[in-house]
């Protein structure tokens, strides 16, 4: 059967705030339904994730009403971390271009998950990101996902590197010189895939820091998650959104939870004694509805155990079905039903 493709429902945020910069209601642009969708993007509302279909509809609607036929690429420019949620935070979290360029290869489907595949190549001193797609993907899609790819990772850096040149696998949709203005680099279309090129001296750029409202973006997601748990005192509270974000940078200690907040282990030990709870216990609890959450998502399950913290899949799935009875894709298949 095929698998549906979809996009992070975040991304309709991107198209209100274009609608916003051109002082047009949303209204003006889409009908009832659809300024309900884009606006419970806004929100977070509703499911994580739409069709990559439907989002092309109301792309390919944004661009005839303007009558901007490179409006995609505009539309890049407005990418900002909390559009990519996990991803924008992860991939600030790197020491340097590099890193971040293995982590997008690992975890670009957590905001279009479909049957592309991305891929890092290397030849001599130029090194190619290529976008490759098993089944034919539309000219709309493509260039918002090459756009924002190279969007942020400028802001990544801080600094507009230059490229090689970049391709696309379908005919151009605008006049070539928008593009080549845009991405400052020679352009070509009708390749065999998608892709750009850049010095690998770019490799070791390093990652400008996220400010502190960067930081939290994870701990909202975590807070929403943790809000299925029982109700616990604040410093349980906080104990646990603290936990979940540690869990981001591997498998969480409890010195190192009860570094951050800011009291000593032996302290930690026992006012979660106090609770009628361990250090594990308060882990697993977490874990367990971040994993739910990830999911419902459909997210891969080495996505989820790298999320978590865990060293492999198979960690997580033993994790799993300790608490649920239950394997993680057993537990997939039914709530996607």
């Amino acid at each position: 059967m095929k698998k549906t493709s979809t996009i992070h429902i975040s991304q309709l945020q991107l198209i209100a705030q274009y609608a916003t910069t051109k002082q047009v209601p949303l209204s003006n642009i889409f009908n009832g339904t659809d300024v309900r969708l884009i606006e419970s993007g806004c929100n977070m509302q509703q499911h994580a994730y739409i069709s990559t279909e439907q989002f092309k509809r109301l792309l390919k609607q944004l661009s005839h009403y303007f009558n901007e036929p490179a409006m995609v690429l505009e539309l890049s420019a407005l990418i900002r971390t909390a559009h990519l949620g996990v991803l924008g935070y992860l991939l600030h979290a790197c020491d340097n271009l590099a890193e971040a360029l293995l982590r997008l290869y690992r975890y670009s489907k957590l905001i279009i998950n479909d049957s592309s595949q991305i891929s890092i190549h290397q030849t001599n001193h130029e090194l190619e990101l290529q976008w490759q797609h098993t089944e034919p993907i539309e000219p709309v899609i493509a260039e918002f996902g090459m756009a924002i790819i190279w969007q942020f990772s400028q802001q990544l850096t801080s600094q507009r590197f230059a490229l090689k040149h970049i391709k696309f696998s379908h005919d151009a949709e605008a006049d070539m010189k928008t593009y080549q203005q845009f991405f400052d680099c020679a352009v070509f279309f009708n390749q065999p895939f998608n892709s750009f090129c850049f010095s690998a001296s770019h490799l070791n750029i390093e990652i400008a820091q996220p400010d502190k409202t960067l930081l939290d973006i994870l701990q909202r997601q975590a807070e929403q998650a943790l809000q299925q748990l029982p109700a616990t005192s604040d410093f349980l509270k906080k104990a646990q959104l603290q936990l979940m974000a540690l869990c981001q940078h591997g498998e969480p200690k409890l010195a190192q939870l009860a570094q951050h907040l800011y009291i000593s282990p032996r302290t930690l030990q026992r006012r979660l004694l106090q609770q009628d709870l361990s250090f594990q216990k308060l882990l697993d609890e977490g874990r367990q509805e971040l994993g739910k959450r990830y999911l419902i998502q459909n997210l891969s399950l080495d996505d989820i155990a790298q999320l978590l913290g865990y060293s492999d899949q198979s960690a997580f799935t033993r994790a799993f079905k300790r608490w649920t009875g239950t394997t993680p894709l057993q537990y997939q298949l039914r709530v996607n039903k």
